[in-house]
């Protein structure tokens, strides 16, 4: 693989585990973090907190988490241990123990997903090969990338086959969860007397 290629798919992994805690940490509400972002452009723009200056006699109002939007959290939670996996502070793991927590959550996941989802290849060629794009195809189902001029046909190297799902045996997201969205319970061990 090329090392700039391997290097995006890096950057591309911490962004997406960045996200990942962002959303857990604003509790699927993104409010909460434009409110943060604000804020911290406010104090380091202007040296004040715009929250301070709100009137306190305006009423609170609780905004609920958006459950069907982490719902899937929760399945790869429930089947692999993602959410421990990435919320784990693996910065001073030796590589090896990294590795091996990698492929465990990684065989988990793949699991889950191939028992839940029937995927297939966007694009059915083998990734480097060149192929042509005639006018006509869906862009939403192709991202065009490098230098693009002009109209189709577009010739060029395909970079990632994509992937469409075809079935999805993904569990409907339950009431109880909608009320209570809890990616992972708490875990009490009652000793034996």
């Amino acid at each position: 693989m090329e090392p700039m290629l391997y290097a995006f798919y890096i950057i591309l992994g911490i962004a997406f585990m960045k996200m990942a805690i962002l959303l857990i940490l604003c509790k699927g509400n993104f409010s909460n973090l434009t409110n943060a972002i604000t804020t911290f452009f406010s104090v380091l723009a202007h040296g004040k907190n715009p929250q301070k200056e709100k009137n306190s006699s305006i009423p609170k109002v609780e905004t609920k988490v958006n459950a069907d939007l982490i719902w899937p959290l929760y399945l790869l939670q429930r089947e692999a241990r993602l959410i421990d996996f990435l919320l784990e502070d693996i910065s001073s793991a030796p590589d090896d123990l990294i590795g091996a927590g990698v492929r465990e959550v990684h065989t988990k996941c793949r699991k889950y997903l191939l028992e839940k989802l029937t995927l297939q290849p966007v694009i059915s060629q083998e990734e480097g090969a060149r192929i042509t794009l005639e006018s006509g195809f869906n862009p939403s189902k192709i991202m065009l990338t490098g230098f693009l001029e002009g109209q189709p046909p577009y010739n060029g190297i395909l970079k990632h086959q994509g992937w469409q799902v075809i079935s999805s045996q993904i569990p409907e997201v339950t009431d109880s969860f909608r009320k209570n969205p809890v990616l992972a319970q708490a875990e009490l061990e009652i000793p034996q007397k």
